[in-house]
């Protein structure tokens, strides 16, 4: 691999604290690039209620992340890949965690840049992304040494715009009351992300309220500000 980064495992208390940074909620997607043993992606199922997956370019190392997950009873929440992170699509994540090196992480800037829906995290332990503002920088210690977190967000927002003629459309059509809720906030002008802030509902929850209120003709379209 051209990308070669050595296998270190990350401390559980420093995986902990990256999801919690992160803001996991239930139901959301993590991705870990190259993951290891798959810690981070098993404790993003287990304790934060995430879907999860993991991509592992070393044999042995994603067969034994595919054990853990089999032991653990897993299967269903947490997806091991086995492949370069580099040729993988990346576009369902919530939520990216890597510890890779600074150099690495510089390689797959413009793949996250391109593939990552706006609001995504991003977060990383110890090696920054050259070029992005973190949102947070945290300084973790445990036992015998320091660690550096890093939380950056996919700049961007998506910007749902109702029909013109809705309340026209709306006479003809059953909606439940979160989908209602909901609609009413979309006026072309607010983004998916203050939609959930204001609902309290994840990014990817709204994202696929707005999913099926397109198919029902009543948003025409959502506009993607970069």
């Amino acid at each position: 691999m051209p990308y070669d980064v050595p296998f270190v495992p990350t401390p559980e208390v420093v995986v902990r604290r990256m999801l919690q940074l992160a803001n996991v909620k239930r139901g959301e997607v993590v991705y870990d690039l190259g993951c290891g043993d798959g810690r981070i992606v098993i404790m993003a199922a287990r304790e934060f209620g995430a879907q999860a997956a993991c991509i592992e370019i070393r044999k042995d190392l994603y067969e034994q992340t595919l054990r853990r997950v089999k032991d653990l009873g897993l299967e269903d929440r947490v997806h091991v890949i086995y492949g370069n992170f580099f040729e993988e699509d990346l576009s369902e994540a919530d939520v990216v965690t890597m510890y890779l090196l600074t150099s690495v992480n510089e390689r797959i800037k413009p793949k996250l840049e391109r593939e990552l829906k706006p609001s995504t995290r991003v977060v990383s332990h110890d090696f920054e992304v050259p070029g992005w503002k973190p949102l947070i920088v945290e300084d973790l210690y445990e036992e015998w040494r320091s660690h550096k977190i890093y939380l950056y967000k996919i700049l961007g927002l998506e910007i749902p715009v109702p029909v013109s003629d809705l309340e026209e459309r709306l006479k003809s059509v059953q909606l439940n009351e979160k989908y209602l809720e909901v609609l009413e906030l979309i006026d072309g002008n607010r983004s998916i992300e203050e939609i959930s802030y204001k609902m309290q509902l994840t990014i990817r929850s709204v994202r696929n309220i707005v999913s099926e209120l397109m198919k029902q003709g009543l948003i025409k379209e959502v506009r993607v500000v970069k």
